[in-house]
């Protein structure tokens, strides 16, 4: 080895590196297997014949993400004014912002 070799930092980067490899690979893996399994508990329970289906309240759900979305937008586009001032960063709060009221105008209007 000679000696201006900084074997300690090439350690270092290796292991910066891999970490999120092992994590994504870990993680793709651990999810692969918990859909799959849902999958077939779902089969077993059509198979026995206990299946019900769930019902989906699409207005319900458009009125609690149309909050959602409202509120963080409107909070996002607050503190990008209040740090930024008028940028093109102010798009990062006013598209969820103007998502959320979508989702709301579609809930007042439907039934």
């Amino acid at each position: 080895m000679s000696p201006d070799c900084n074997c300690g930092e090439e350690t270092y980067n290796i292991i910066l590196f891999l970490v999120p490899i092992f994590g994504i690979v870990f993680g793709t893996t651990l999810l692969f297997f918990l859909f799959y399994w849902w999958h077939k508990q779902r089969i077993e329970i059509i198979r026995s014949n206990l299946y019900k289906p769930e019902k989906f309240d699409l207005r319900l759900y458009s009125f609690f993400l149309g909050l959602l979305l409202t509120f963080t937008g409107l909070s996002i586009s607050i503190v990008f004014i209040l740090v930024l001032g008028r940028s093109l960063a102010l798009l990062g709060g006013l598209i969820p912002f103007g998502i959320g009221l979508g989702l709301l105008t579609f809930y007042k209007t439907t039934r």
